[in-house]
This record gives C-alpha cells, structure tokens and sequence, in this order.
C-alpha cells in the first residue's frame, strides 16, 4: 500500500510539472489592409498579432524571431520607415521580400498580445498573392537562434494572407524623373510627368529619424488634364536639417481627393560648419573679437536694441577686431547670417 501511495504521489506530481510549469503557447496571425489591396507605388500596411495563449508561463523577451515573407509584386518599405513596431521590438533583417523581427526587451504574458505593422509597396501589378508569418524561436537572451518555448503548439505557429496589386490612376502611372539632388544644405527636388488626368496637386513629404516620421513640408499645384511633358521643381532649404540623411516622397493627388505616392529618394544633407562667438562680453576697451569659423565670408550687422543699424561688418575666417570705441556705454545687437540666410543674433554690452 505504500508502494502505491508513492507511485500516485510521484505521478501527481510529474502531472502538475507537466502542465504548470514552463506551458506558454506563442501563435501569429497576418491580415494586410485595405482587404489586401494595393495600387502599384502605393503602400500598405500588413498587420501582424503574435500572442501568447498560455495558459501558464510568459514568453521571455528574445524569444520569438516571427519571420514575414511577401511575393514579389510587393516589397518592405526600409527600416527607417517600419515605425509600427511595439515598445522592446527590433527588426533583425530586411531584404525586402523577408522581414525578421524580434521581442527584444518585451516579454508576452499570457493571454496577451502584440500588434506589429509592416508597411509594403506595390511594386508590380499581380493577381492576389500568398504571404505568410512563421514563428521562429531565439535563444532568450540576444534573439539568435534557440530551442522553443515549453508548451508550444506548432499548429498556430504559421498563418496565411493574401495582397493583390493593382495599376496606380493616371498620374502615377507617368510620373517620371524624380529626382533629389542637394547643394550646400539645400535639397532640389525635380520631377516630370508625361500626361495627367484629374490631377490637382503634389505634396512634398519629408522623413527625418528626429522626429521619426513623415512629415509635409510643401506643395505644388498639378496642370490637371495634359498629354504633354511637365516639368515640376521644389526646393526644401528648411536650416534645421544639418548632416542628415533624410528622404523624400511625393503624394500625388487628384481632384477627387484619391491619392498615391511615388517612390522614396534619399538624400545626405551636408552643409558648411559655421561657428560664431564673442569676447569680451561686456566690451571695456572698445574692442569687440568676433571668432568665425566658415569657409565663406559672413554678413554681419551691429543694431540698437530698437532696429537702428549703426555698423556694417564683413566677417572673415578666423578672429576679427571690431572698433566699437566711438560707440556710448549700452546694449546692442549683433545680426548675423549663416547658412540658410537664418539669423543669428548676440547681444553685445559696451561697458568703458
């Protein structure tokens, strides 16, 4: 009778680890937007849920490497601008047709989930197209490749969606030759189409990673119906922007407010260093230095504090002396402008 008072205690217990300890069950699901269907140079979100059924245990972070697979006709946008990620979610890898992503600091507890949006662009014009999601499994500790989870039924481990692409409206369709080309801190965007219907208007969209996103920063007015060659020019001369990489879009819009984008360009924004600063400051000898950094010469004025200009200055690489001996004791402005023709102005006390 002891003998089987152990066995059962053995038993019970081996069935309470079994089913209490280490049972999580991770599953992905794949739903793209827009019922799944995307104009050629237009994007689309793909909405990946990856949860965690239990019914004991949390998935630790690292642990889940889901992989995204697209056919051809589409593409994954960069990385730059996969911005629908969850808190503690990296991307792995990303060739365009693959994307690897990764719970990097975010365990899932149970009954939870986590929804990550993919953005893809239509690339070419397809019937409706298989994609897919798989879970793969990390090591839980930096995302490589590692056992599963205790617990994980592989029967939800993969899921299957479909996107079709179709041709864009008129206006995309002969869109040609855009361009992004920049010159000392300024970006000029060119751009032609070969015919447009219904077209009204162009707008200037701009992706910085500060702050991390898409942002409008200009327009231009289409021709509206013509089946000639039309040329169009913007320039973002914006003097925020200082060795970045930054890129460009257009969102091309018709009359009846229907829309598509064009591809995106890249473009490295490189501008000359300028330095200013001034000493002493209060001037007691009449002599004011002004130390310049630039590879061209500065344009500077000296002013009231109410506007008056009092002194034109032409400011050189490297220290300029200033005479302001003639001047009384008081408060002044010093105007100068650097790259951009963006004002910088320093108070100057001239204190004899």
């Amino acid at each position: 009778m002891k003998f089987f008072k152990q066995l059962l205690f053995t038993l019970a217990t081996t069935f309470i680890t079994l089913n209490v300890f280490g049972q999580a069950n991770p599953f992905i699901n794949v739903l793209p937007s827009n019922a799944g269907i995307v104009p050629v140079g237009a994007t689309i979100d793909i909405i990946v849920t990856i949860g965690n059924t239990g019914p004991i245990s949390t998935i630790p972070q690292a642990k889940l490497r889901p992989i995204i697979q697209v056919p051809t006709s589409v593409t994954f946008l960069p990385n730059a601008q996969q911005t629908g990620l969850p808190v503690g979610w990296t991307i792995l890898s990303n060739t365009g047709s693959q994307l690897r992503v990764c719970n990097s600091s975010d365990p899932i507890p149970v009954n939870t989930s986590r929804i990550i949006i993919l953005k893809v662009q239509g690339v070419t014009v397809s019937a409706p197209q298989t994609f897919s999601g798989n879970i793969n499994f990390g090591n839980g500790t930096n995302c490589a490749a590692g056992p599963t989870v205790t617990g994980d039924l592989t029967t939800d481990n993969s899921a299957l969606s479909t996107v079709e692409v179709i041709a864009g409206f008129p206006l995309l369709s002969h869109l040609n030759n855009f361009t992004v080309k920049t010159e000392n801190c300024v970006a000029h965007l060119n751009w032609s189409t070969s015919s447009e219907t219904t077209s009204e208007k162009f707008e200037v969209e701009k992706y910085e990673t500060t702050p991390a996103k898409w942002t409008t920063i200009g327009s231009v007015l289409a021709h509206g119906n013509t089946s000639t060659n039309t040329s169009y020019y913007f320039k973002d001369d914006n003097p925020s922007i200082n060795n970045k990489l930054v890129m460009y879009r257009l969102k091309m819009i018709d009359l009846e407010g229907s829309f598509m984008y064009s591809q995106v360009l890249n473009a490295p924004i490189q501008c000359d260093e300028q330095n200013l600063f001034v000493f002493p400051n209060p001037v007691t000898n009449g002599i004011l230095h002004v130390s310049l950094t630039s590879t061209t010469d500065v344009e500077a004025n000296l002013t009231s504090v109410t506007g008056q200009q009092i002194k034109k200055i032409s400011l050189r690489n490297g220290i300029n002396n200033i005479d302001l001996s003639e001047l009384s004791n008081g408060v002044y402005i010093l105007i100068t402008k650097l790259n951009h023709d963006s004002n910088e102005n320093i108070k100057i006390t001239i204190q004899k």
